[in-house]
């Protein structure tokens, strides 16, 4: 049963077209790496996905709730798009968390500030998700007394507070060290293993092989080709995909 269903995505930066017309299908508890080169359009079809960009063309479908994109900006859209962001929780390249504000704090402000949810609710919450990705002794740090890896599952642990049907993530640990890549990777495959539903862009092919259950290749605003991890990265069919993998493993 898919759960996000995108049809003829197109989006446009004034004469510059990025995407082409992405049409993909995505199942519960379904795992799709999206890879490609620099440009290709990736990060940019994930943006899209909850409307942190808004299409030029499109629809996007996320559980029940359908977007159609370039329609006007009235009250009924922005209740449609709002909808559709609780549904999806979206990680950063760059961890994007308030300065001023504890590991605990930063992960109690979506459940107050989106669910409507009590401070007691939200703190409960968030001492929650903070267990779950290995912080519960970093509850009351300031981000600056953290490190990259620690920020970056502080910032999964803020989605994860959401409730999403969905996570997002772009390119999660390109700000990191080398040494902090893996604890930010083991807390995405435990998610995989627990049934949530993830679109993941990222370079990290090895790890691409060991969690995805479905590849996507894009290049130049389309996808080339998609199909099983197995499938793509030992027996691709299109020669931009083997080109690229040549070049990357």
């Amino acid at each position: 049963m898919s759960i996000i269903q995108i049809h003829n995505l197109k989006k446009s930066f004034g004469l510059n077209d990025v995407l082409l017309g992405i049409d993909l299908e995505i199942n519960k508890s379904e795992v799709v790496v999206i890879m490609g080169p620099s440009g290709s359009g990736k990060s940019t079809l994930l943006r899209c996905l909850n409307f942190l960009e808004e299409p030029t063309e499109g629809i996007i479908q996320i559980g029940e709730y359908r977007v159609i994109a370039g329609g006007k900006i009235d009250r009924k859209r922005k209740k449609e798009i709002r909808e559709l962001r609780k549904r999806t929780g979206f990680v950063f390249q760059s961890f994007n968390l308030f300065p001023h504000k504890t590991a605990i704090e930063n992960v109690m402000e979506g459940p107050i500030a989106i669910h409507g949810a009590s401070k007691d609710e939200a703190r409960k919450l968030a001492e929650l998700q903070l267990i779950k990705v290995g912080l519960g002794d970093r509850c009351d740090h300031y981000p600056v007394q953290l490190s990259g890896g620690q920020q970056q599952r502080v910032a999964i642990a803020r989605s994860l507070a959401l409730n999403p049907m969905v996570m997002l993530f772009d390119e999660p640990t390109s700000a990191l060290d080398p040494e902090l890549v893996r604890e930010v990777l083991q807390v995405i495959k435990d998610l995989a293993q627990e049934g949530m539903t993830m679109v993941i862009v990222t370079h990290e092919m090895n790890f691409a092989k060991d969690v995805a259950d479905r590849v996507v290749f894009m290049d130049n605003g389309l996808i080339v080709e998609e199909g099983t991890s197995q499938q793509v990265f030992q027996s691709p069919k299109e020669e931009r995909t083997r080109k690229f993998l040549s070049k990357v493993e």
